[in-house]
């Protein structure tokens, strides 16, 4: 009877092992999911409402997500308006390149220089330019009536030269005691330039007049300054 009872309980161990040995992969290891519907790189594994369809959709696909970002982003598309890249420079910055002519003025020449690296190759880059400039003499007597002029514009592209005006200012005195601006003002000038490309391109501010009173630029950080922008297209 003993023996009986002893085969019972020993079946009775061995069914258990058995399905240990069986369900426990199933139920606590895990295992790669290899079926997937329309596979794709860095995707978001989400479920059709079936048990048996599992499918892949790139980047997050619920409403409402807030996203806490511990380290900087570096996308690589944009929305059309989007903001890609934005920088802004004092007029002491070393990489504005810009002129002193605050002891001796200057008739004509190249106030300020930057060279930009487009983030895009589908962009719009605005360049706007601001500073304080003072002119000297007046306009009485002048076989000319003085104007002075402001261009913005776009000099290098990579290794290629050109000269592309993206933005102009006038000034004009009339001649005569007592008489000031009559026009736009030669500052702060803005224009846009649409980019293709991802090459350096070389923005220049340039300044001229028609007779020989001179004009000094002042190149303080509270005195000028360049702001770039580039957008999507």
């Amino acid at each position: 009877m003993n023996k009986v009872r002893g085969r019972a309980l020993n079946a009775n161990t061995q069914n258990t092992n058995n399905f240990s040995m069986w369900m426990e992969p199933l139920s606590h290891k895990q295992y790669p999911v290899t079926d997937v519907v329309n596979p794709t790189n860095k995707a978001v594994i989400t479920s059709d409402g079936t048990r048996n369809t599992i499918i892949a959709k790139p980047g997050l696909t619920y409403n409402d997500v807030s996203l806490d970002i511990s380290g900087s982003l570096n996308p690589s598309k944009w929305l059309t308006g989007q903001t890609i890249n934005t920088v802004f420079l004092a007029g002491n910055d070393p990489l504005l390149n810009h002129i002193d002519a605050s002891t001796n003025g200057i008739s004509s020449g190249t106030i300020a220089m930057y060279t930009y690296t487009p983030k895009s190759n589908n962009s719009k880059i605005i360049v706007e330019y601001g500073g304080y400039y003072n002119v000297e003499g007046n306009s009485t007597g002048d076989a000319n009536e003085d104007t002075f002029q402001s261009l913005l514009k776009v000099t290098k592209i990579g290794n290629t030269v050109t000269d592309i005006d993206i933005a102009k200012r006038v000034q004009h005195f009339r001649n005569g005691a007592g008489t000031g601006t009559r026009s736009s003002t030669m500052f702060p000038i803005m224009g846009a330039y649409t980019n293709s490309g991802t090459v350096n391109i070389e923005f220049k501010v340039d300044f001229s007049s028609t007779n020989g009173d001179v004009v000094k630029f002042y190149k303080e950080y509270y005195n000028a300054s360049m702001k770039v922008t580039e957008i999507a297209l």
